[in-house]
């Protein structure tokens, strides 16, 4: 009888430790204040705020990798749970794990500017030097502009024997210097850029115009083996995204001033505050024309799948009208 008791007792621990949920999640993110409400996350601890509600104890840590590139093999490596990245980023891992990455929620929707030095260029088949932008080929930037290329050239790698892979701080500096003759980049870039330029830089066009609206910059990703196997963990998680998001949207000042101290920014409050506030920005959790992107990816052979963007989209998210 004691050995059975005893047995009975290890299937027990067994089976417990079999179910046990993650006691820790990680972040991979990148500059900029369109990642905000990695702060507001961090700063309010809202993870461990809604982990404490499921009945968990979740640490969470927030790394800044600097490009998509880094983040997507963070992701891979198992060294980040969630990744920070644009929608060809997450059309491509989900192609090649058979949609076993999906879309948490939508970060911020803003234009990317294709910022250049040429006086002439009046599309951008017309530029000739250097393309700087995050990651070649893959980076939501990268994408766009081949669709731009598509659009204007009838050719949507015209351009790519161009790009350089740089990460948003470098690609505005190089820009600046003349090693680079143009930079496809986001908010603050965008008008730091145009600003610092002192009349040598100007947006030759953007993302909205390029893709008929606001679009998702950046997605928040996870995958379906931790949602399945830490379904409180990963509802702690999402329930503190959409509270640091909604929280980001609706104290832009507060959130300026997080962004800027925790970035240690040169830029003012008042000049975020600004930006965060254009029509042009949206910080909403429902995915964004990351239909097109789809769409695109699969027509020119860069994905193999045809991809709803409810395929790409966590349950979480299936009742919205995104699109």
């Amino acid at each position: 009888m004691k050995k059975i008791a005893a047995m009975l007792m290890m299937i027990g621990l067994t089976a417990g430790a079999a179910h046990a949920e993650v006691s820790s999640v990680a972040f991979g993110h990148q500059f900029g204040w369109s990642y905000t409400p990695f702060y507001v996350m961090k700063d309010q601890k809202l993870v461990e705020k809604y982990a404490k509600q499921q009945g968990i104890d979740l640490a969470a840590d927030y790394k800044n990798l600097g490009t998509p590139g880094v983040i997507r093999d963070a992701m891979l490596a198992g060294q980040v749970q969630f990744g920070a990245v644009g929608v060809p980023t997450l059309i491509t891992l989900a192609d090649k794990t058979n949609l076993e990455w999906k879309a948490v929620g939508n970060i911020v929707s803003v234009p990317m500017n294709v910022n250049t030095t040429s006086a002439t260029a009046k599309t951008v088949c017309d530029l000739q030097g250097k393309i700087a932008l995050p990651t070649i080929k893959t980076s939501v930037q990268a994408v766009t502009l081949q669709i731009a290329a598509k659009q204007q050239c009838g050719n949507a790698t015209f351009l790519d024997a161009k790009t350089v892979s740089m990460t948003h701080p470098d690609g505005m500096s190089s820009l600046l210097n003349g090693q680079v003759e143009s930079h496809v980049t986001a908010p603050p870039f965008n008008d730091l850029e145009i600003e610092k330029g002192a009349g040598k830089v100007r947006a030759l066009t953007d993302s909205y115009k390029i893709l008929g609206g606001k679009t998702s910059f950046i997605l928040l990703v996870g995958s379906e083996k931790f949602r399945t196997e830490n379904p409180k963990a990963y509802a702690a998680v999402s329930a503190a995204f959409e509270e640091a998001v909604k929280w980001t949207r609706e104290n832009k000042k507060e959130a300026a001033a997080l962004y800027v101290r925790t970035e240690k920014s040169s830029e003012t409050i008042d000049d975020v505050v600004k930006q965060m506030s254009s029509s042009d920005t949206s910080f909403d959790t429902t995915p964004n024309r990351i239909g097109v992107y789809s769409k695109f990816m699969k027509e020119t052979g860069s994905v193999k799948k045809d991809m709803t963007w409810k395929d790409l989209s966590m349950p979480n998210l299936h009742e919205r009208s995104g699109s």
